[in-house]
Parts: structure tokens; sequence; C-alpha cells
């Protein structure tokens, strides 16, 4: 295949995927307003529409149309969690966090087709994570019912697999950095394509941190790291944010409450919010990473979101809890 074929088939491949997206996010908005997060009854088959929950609604579009469903598919058709039902959640974790070994290992690579295999796999170990919640749920006759469970030690087993799987898939991408040619770097230097705003300098760094014309090690660290302290602040606030709306919408009410409460969460100021969320969520956050490994664009990407995405995640927490704050104030809690 032509690069230039190759290049219309992932063109015309994320239009699709962005269709998709868009159409599933308008069933989504309607399946909102014509619900409410408590008592929610739902038998037979998976749907990503309900039952609902702040998390599923918080959830990024890869994870909640695509990942979920799948995960939700496979072990229904298959009766994975019943037939394999030795198998725990747990050893599921353990499973997919040595999967983003192999696909660290993969995206160090210097050949682009061989990192593209490296992102297949952390997609793979993304569906793992999932299927490792299906079989959870299945195994406490919880089907369909997505909410943390931050009392379990699942929890905390599933949350250090997924960020330390997280820090070695980061890993592999900073040794494909180190292997760079000094060459790859002056080419953004000389078409001045890397000067970016809240750089030190032009392609964002000082003469005293490039070693034989490329950045020095150090600095590749550290614009990995910023990235990666990214996704861990956003995992954590999100992770907090879906707890505090959740104890907001999902808590039984009284009668005058329960109005107000209906209302607030109908509201578009509450599903612009809980949109927003979607975005900037950890997963959402590793999903873009993804695409950008995969499209070769991973230097640009860094260099972009070494200081912004700072700002954005910041910005989401404080009008979320200024909505949060309003919200309380307005059902009386």
């Amino acid at each position: 295949m032509s690069m230039h074929s190759e290049r219309g088939c992932y063109f015309i491949s994320g239009l699709l995927l962005l269709l998709y997206i868009f159409i599933m996010d308008i069933i989504l908005y309607c399946s909102l307003e014509n619900t409410t997060l408590i008592d929610q009854k739902h038998e037979g088959s998976y749907s990503p529409f309900h039952p609902l929950s702040t998390k599923l609604l918080m959830s990024d579009p890869i994870q909640h149309y695509i990942i979920n469903p799948t995960s939700e598919f496979f072990d229904e058709i298959t009766k994975f969690s019943k037939i394999f039902y030795f198998i725990s959640p747990n050893m599921i974790s353990f499973t997919h966090l040595s999967m983003s070994l192999i696909a660290a290992k993969f995206v160090s690579s210097d050949n682009l087709k061989t990192r593209r295999l490296g992102v297949l796999l952390y997609q793979f170990r993304t569906w793992l994570d999932s299927l490792d919640g299906v079989v959870f749920r299945s195994h406490k006759n919880q089907q369909h019912e997505y909410k943390s469970h931050h009392d379990s030690w699942g929890f905390f087993i599933d949350a250090g697999s997924d960020i330390t799987g997280a820090v070695i898939f980061s890993f592999g991408v900073l040794f494909y950095l180190f292997k760079l040619p000094a060459s790859f770097f002056n080419k953004y230097k000389e078409e001045g394509t890397a000067t970016l705003p809240l750089t030190k300098s032009e392609n964002g760094y000082s003469s005293g941190e490039k070693t034989n014309g490329k950045p020095s090690k150090k600095m590749l660290f550290w614009k990995c790291l910023c990235f990666g302290m990214q996704v861990f602040v956003a995992s954590g606030t999100w992770d907090k944010r879906v707890e505090q709306y959740g104890e907001i919408y999902a808590k039984k009410l009284d009668a005058q409450k329960t109005v107000r409460q209906t209302s607030s969460l109908h509201s578009l100021s509450t599903w612009i919010i809980l949109y927003v969320w979607r975005y900037i969520d950890g997963q959402a956050l590793l999903q873009v990473y993804c695409l950008v490994i995969f499209m070769d664009k991973v230097w640009e990407f860094l260099n972009f979101v070494q200081y912004l995405g700072f700002a954005v995640i910041i910005f989401i927490n404080v009008i979320s809890e200024i909505h949060l704050k309003h919200v309380r104030g307005y059902i009386g809690l």
C-alpha cells in the first residue's frame, strides 16, 4: 500500500470514528434527559445507555462506546466469567500489566510499524482492563453497573496496575526519543515548527540542555514526565469528581429535593461539565497519546501539552468546583 493510500485509509477511518462517537453522544444525551441515576432497573443484554451512572457519563468515548461494549458482549457471548470462574479480576489485572511491558518494548522501536503494533497491544491492555471489571461485576452479580468500589482490594490492585502500566508504556516512548538522531530535532529547529509559547527557547530547550544538537536525556525525560503528571492528576481529580457528582445525582432525596435534583441533572450546564470530563480523564489522555504515537507525532504533542495541559486540567477542576457548590445550594444538600 502506498503512503498516499495509507493516509487516505487512516483519514476515512478517523472520520467514521468521529461520526460514530457523535451519533452515540446524541443518543447518550437523549437517554440522560429521559432518566435519573437512581433505582435504575436493567435486564437483558448490555447497553451503553442504560443503566447510567456518573462514572459512565464521565468516561472517555473510546472506553464508553468501543472498549466497554466489546468486553461486555464478549462475556455475554462466550460466558467467559461463568465458564472460567476461577479466573479472578486480579489475575486479569496482572495480565494487562504484563501486556503494558510488551507494548512499551514495541513503542520504543525505531520502526514506525513496530510502534504502531505497540499501540494496538496497549489498546488490547485497555480492553483487558475493561474485562476485569466485567468479570468482577459478574462474580458480584452486579452486571452492567458501572461504579467504583473504593472499599475493595480489587480497586487498589486494578488502579495500581493501571498506573504502573501507564508508567511503563511512557518509558517505552521515552526510550524511543532517546534513540532519535540529532537530525530529527534539528529539522524542527530549521522549520521553526517546534517554537512554542511557554517554552524557554526554540525547540523547547536551551543550549545548555542540548547534547550533540539534540535535547539532553534530562530534557526528554522532563517532557515525558510533564505529560505523565498530567495523566496522573487528571485521573485522580476525575475519580474525585465522579464520586462527588455521584453523591449528588445518585442519592435518594425527599420529593421536593428530587425534583430539583432531576432538573439539575438534565440541565445543559451539567451535561457540558460531565461531557468535558470525558476528554480530560486520564484514560482519554492516554488514548490521545496512543493516537499521536500511531501518527508519529509524539514529539510535537509533548511540546504542545507540556504546560498547556496543566492549565486545562486546573481550569476544568475550578469550573467543576464552582458548579458543584451551585448545585448543592440549588438542591439544598
